[in-house]
């Protein structure tokens, strides 16, 4: 995720903030480290959001400290949430085929290696994990698992 803000988020918002409740990340520096030279690209470190304020829109954050449990109000009109990469396949990791990094192989249609088995959403290999693209999986699949029991019955 850090490797495309660095291409997107320069490009298309006037500041970012990313807020980390420690004082580095674990992903590797090469991945995050040229974010560090973005104008317009600010590290919080020490920081977790402890509220979000607004009526009709999103007009700030509450950042608290993780070091004395301060707080600060930073003003913002847009959030997202990033908070690791690790799918939780085991349940399923001795039945379906997964990648590397434990998501589960899927085609386009949404099946896996098992008929009448599909895979969607955050848990699905896939170059992309946004809300969007987890709710289309959901639409591609109900309409493929609506076919294949379609087909059991005939």
């Amino acid at each position: 995720l850090l490797r495309k803000m660095h291409y997107i988020y320069p490009n298309s918002a006037k500041k970012v903030y990313i807020v980390h409740r420690r004082d580095t990340l674990r992903a590797d520096k090469s991945s995050w480290g040229p974010l560090n030279n973005a104008v317009n690209i600010e590290f919080l470190w020490n920081n977790k959001i402890a509220d979000l304020e607004g009526k009709d829109h999103l007009t700030a954050m509450v950042l608290e400290s993780t070091k004395d449990g301060s707080r600060q109000i930073i003003p913002i009109d847009g959030l997202f949430v990033a908070i690791g990469r690790k799918p939780n396949t085991k349940l399923v990791a001795n039945q379906l085929q997964l990648d590397e990094h434990g998501y589960i192989i899927a085609d386009e249609t949404t099946c896996t290696n098992i008929p009448g088995v599909f895979a969607v959403g955050d848990v699905r290999h896939k170059p992309l994990r946004q809300v969007v693209t987890a709710v289309a999986d959901g639409a591609v699949a109900t309409k493929f698992a609506e076919e294949y029991l379609s087909s059991l019955e005939k």
